[in-house]
C-alpha cells in the first residue's frame, strides 16, 4: 500500500494535473500533426511523380514547379522533359505543314517555338541549368531553321520573323552566357568557351548563306569573347 502523500504533495499534484493533461493532449495532436504532414508529403510525392511520368514539369504552375525544382536533379528532369516537348512540337509543325497545300509563314513557326523560351529560362535559373539552357536554345532555333529555306520559302517576312525569332533567342542566351561565366557558376567540368565560339560562328556562317539570316547570337557571342579573354589572362 503506498503511502498517503503529504498534503503539500498532494496540492502540488492537484494544481499541476490540468497542466500534465494539457501536455499530454498536445502530444497526441503533434503525433497526429506528423503523420497527416507524412500523409501530405507522400501525396506531393506521387503528384510529382504523376507530373514527370508525363512530361509535364514545364507546364505546372510557378508554386509546384518551386517545390519540384528543389530536388537536387530538378535541372537533368526539366531539361528532358523540355527537350522531348520540343521534339513533339518541331514534329507537329512538320505534320501541319505537310497537310497543307500551301507553306506556313515562319512567324507561325517562330510563334509556336517560342512558348518554349520562358521554360528554357527557368531552366536556366536551376544549379546545373545554365548548360542545359545553352543547348537548348540552339536546339531550339535549329528547328526554325528546318522549317522552309530548301523549298525556297523565304520571303521578306519569312526573313523578318526569322531574325526576330533569333533577337529574342539572343535575349535569352544572353542570361544564360552570364550564368556560364559567373566565378559561382560551379561548372564541372569548367566551361570551354572557345569551342562553343567557334560552334556558334561556324553555324551562323552556314545559315547567312543558307537562310540569309544575318546575325546568329551575335551579343551573346561578343560577352563569350570577353570571358574567354578574361579567363586566359
Amino acid at each position: 500500500m503506498e503511502p498517503t502523500p503529504d498534503p503539500l504533495t498532494k496540492a502540488f499534484n492537484d494544481a499541476i494535473r490540468p497542466y500534465l493533461d494539457q501536455i499530454e493532449h498536445l502530444k497526441n495532436k503533434v503525433e497526429d500533426t506528423t503523420y497527416q504532414l507524412q500523409q501530405l508529403e507522400d501525396e506531393r510525392a506521387d503528384m510529382h511523380a504523376w507530373i514527370d511520368k508525363r512530361g509535364l514539369r514545364a507546364d505546372v504552375p510557378p508554386s509546384i514547379a518551386n517545390a519540384m525544382n528543389s530536388d537536387p536533379t530538378s535541372a537533368q528532369t526539366l531539361n528532358y522533359q523540355l527537350d522531348r516537348k520540343m521534339t513533339v512540337l518541331n514534329h507537329d509543325l512538320h505534320r501541319l505543314q505537310d497537310s497543307l497545300s500551301s507553306h506556313l509563314p515562319t512567324a507561325t513557326f517562330a510563334s509556336t517555338l517560342a512558348q518554349l523560351i520562358p521554360s528554357i529560362e527557368d531552366l536556366s535559373a536551376l544549379p546545373g541549368g545554365p548548360a542545359l539552357a545553352f543547348e537548348l536554345i540552339i536546339k531550339l532555333g535549329g528547328n526554325l531553321n528546318s522549317h522552309g529555306g530548301d523549298e525556297g520559302w523565304n520571303n521578306d517576312a519569312d526573313a523578318s520573323s526569322r531574325a526576330e525569332f533569333y533577337n529574342r533567342l539572343d535575349d535569352c542566351m544572353l542570361d544564360i552566357v552570364r550564368l556560364r561565366l559567373a566565378p559561382a557558376s560551379g561548372e564541372d567540368p569548367p566551361w570551354q568557351v572557345g569551342r562553343d565560339i567557334k560552334r556558334l560562328e561556324k553555324t551562323g556562317a552556314f545559315l547567312r548563306t543558307k537562310l540569309g539570316l544575318q546575325t546568329y547570337f551575335p551579343r551573346s557571342l561578343e560577352l563569350m569573347k570577353r570571358g574567354e579573354s578574361r579567363g586566359a589572362q
